[in-house]
């Protein structure tokens, strides 16, 4: 196999000192905790084999199939010694399956960052593009005296439906014709005053009666990164009580907002320890899940579920719903639990879908049936959206070609409008899809055969006015339905 290879290389005058990681996923093998970041009157140098020796050490089949684009950031110790600090993970593959560690930090010694002539430990940041067996390498730019909006729109690895049949139309909203701080945005979420919140690589947006107020490290207690003091941490999710609080999971940490004052949730005044997800049940209970269980907030006490006190089968969680019967469903990595009345039952049937992949999200609609976001790393045909009927019966969305647009692709956010009998669905790798409850017809929305930007699209709410709002790393757009 014929790989296209090329490696882009910029340069930035920061110095950090005790520097974090400053991605998502990060891994504890590196032993300095002081370094700077893409510091040094010569700064670290990789070898100009790296791009080589990266997929030299890549899981070969996994590399075949990877789309997508994956930051890491890397240690360079003082004698060029390179060691994998942390990643953010945009692609098909986890870090696991393609021995990305194994891949980084087995290449060859860098010559390290020198200043005054004195070696130092710094730390990097490249940008891994993945395209069907090629890999590009470019070095991220920490400009901040310049800075420059960010935003990624990519390539939809699947034709969307034709643009003569498409129904609906976009309003797009960026850093360029609104009030939106960044273009890059992950979640999005409407309050009990039908106000629309948005969550933003750099900062947080209020809309509310068509005026935007902006909320970042100016002026709430929302940290910046740690390379970056004049910018706010992203918002990776956003929930809102049943009190209006609104919740956000800012970089490692849970802030909320009682539209008053804000609260920062973190190791040290709470349970939570890099939170992914969050949920409020019937009763206003706030879940989170993390790699360290799932805890629940009812406000003033917290409760913690993982391996060691309710028997979940690993800490890593991943999805969790608590229906009007009071059941917890738990989604983990390795396989699914409910809990009912302090009893947890690893949901092992393999007449159902449970047993197959792993929970993400679920929703109760109005007549009490259970609609199912699943998610298999192995195997798309068990991934996808089901329902469980009040009669204990399954249901499954037959997605376009018998599934396959799943595969190589996953799930981010659905949200069902009962309303309008539809079920708006954003897929990793390629947009936004409807699927018409009663005609059970698809349309599949790309940056190809649109005006919808970007093939990263997360999270979906409804306003107060009906319509959809979809946050995606280039910009948030709102649905236009045809009058």
């Amino acid at each position: 196999m014929k790989t296209a290879l090329s490696i882009l290389i910029f340069f930035c005058s920061i110095s950090i000192l005790n520097a974090q990681n400053i991605y998502q996923e990060k891994f504890d093998d590196c032993k300095l905790s002081t370094f700077c970041l893409d510091c040094g009157d010569a700064k670290a140098e990789p070898q100009s084999t790296i791009v080589d020796e990266i997929i030299e050490n890549l899981e070969k089949t996994n590399f075949i199939k990877t789309k997508g684009i994956i930051e890491v950031q890397i240690l360079i110790d003082e004698n060029g010694t390179p060691c994998l600090l942390s990643v953010q993970n945009k692609t098909n593959i986890s870090t696991k399956k393609l021995k990305l560690k194994k891949a980084i930090n087995n290449t060859s010694n860098w010559n390290p960052a020198i200043t005054k002539d004195k070696k130092q430990n710094s730390s990097v940041s490249l940008v891994l593009e993945f395209d069907n067996g090629k890999l590009s390498v470019k070095r991220r730019i920490f400009d901040f005296k310049n800075q420059s909006n960010m935003k990624s729109e990519g390539k939809p690895n699947i034709e969307g439906t034709e643009k003569e049949k498409l129904i609906n139309t976009w309003t797009l909203f960026t850093q360029s014709n609104s009030e939106l701080p960044w273009d890059m945005t992950r979640s999005i979420v409407t309050d009990l005053d039908k106000n629309v919140w948005i969550g933003s690589d750099n900062g947080i947006v209020e809309i509310s009666n068509n005026s935007w107020k902006l909320y970042n490290s100016k002026n709430t207690i929302i940290a910046p990164p740690a390379y970056n003091k004049n910018e706010t941490q992203s918002v990776r999710y956003a929930e809102v009580d049943k009190k209006n609080n609104k919740w956000f999971i800012a970089g490692w940490d849970v802030y909320r907002y009682d539209n008053r004052n804000w609260t920062k949730y973190d190791s040290i005044n709470s349970p939570i320890n890099w939170a992914r997800k969050i949920f409020v049940d019937p009763k206003n209970n706030v879940w989170f899940t993390s790699w360290d269980g799932v805890t629940k907030f009812d406000g003033k006490n917290w409760t913690v579920y993982n391996e060691e006190n309710s028997n979940l089968p690993t800490n890593k969680t991943f999805g969790v719903f608590v229906d009007k019967n009071d059941k917890i469903w738990i989604g983990t990595f390795e396989g699914n639990v409910i809990i009912e009345n302090g009893k947890t039952k690893l949901l092992e049937d393999k007449s159902s879908p449970l047993s197959k992949a792993f929970i993400s999200k679920v929703v109760e609609d109005k007549k009490g049936n259970l609609w199912f976001s699943l998610y298999n790393d192995k195997n798309y045909k068990d991934e996808g959206i089901y329902i469980l009927d009040t009669s204990n019966n399954w249901i499954k969305i037959d997605f376009p070609n018998n599934n396959k647009i799943l595969d190589g692709n996953s799930i981010n956010d659905f949200l069902l409008d009962e309303e309008n009998k539809e079920l708006w669905i954003t897929v990793n790798g390629i947009g936004v899809l409807c699927y018409y409850l009663e005609s059970k017809k698809w349309e599949i929305y790309t940056n190809k055969n649109s005006n919808f930007p970007s093939i990263h699209a997360e999270q979906i709410t409804k306003d107060g006015n009906g319509d959809i709002w979809i946050a995606t790393f280039a910009g948030v757009v709102k649905l236009n339905r045809p009058q």
